[in-house]
């Protein structure tokens, strides 16, 4: 009779121990997701910020011509 509830009760710690690494990967991909969709959106920003600069003509001073006399 001990033999079979140790066997019982080996298999409920397992259970539990698989139960609570289960809960602590959904509580780690959540954060990975939250991570991820700030990349995301930081990328977008950037992205757009660097078409912007990358389509904008450069505004240059025409060279300086000196009179002479």
């Amino acid at each position: 009779m001990d033999d079979q509830s140790s066997k019982v009760l080996g298999v409920m710690k397992e259970r539990d121990f698989y139960h609570a690494k289960v809960e602590e990967l959904k509580n780690r991909i959540k954060v990975l997701e939250y991570d991820n969709a700030e990349l995301v959106k930081r990328d977008e920003v950037l992205s757009l910020r660097c078409k912007e600069l990358a389509s904008k003509t450069n505004f240059r001073k025409p060279p300086r011509r000196f009179n002479r006399g």
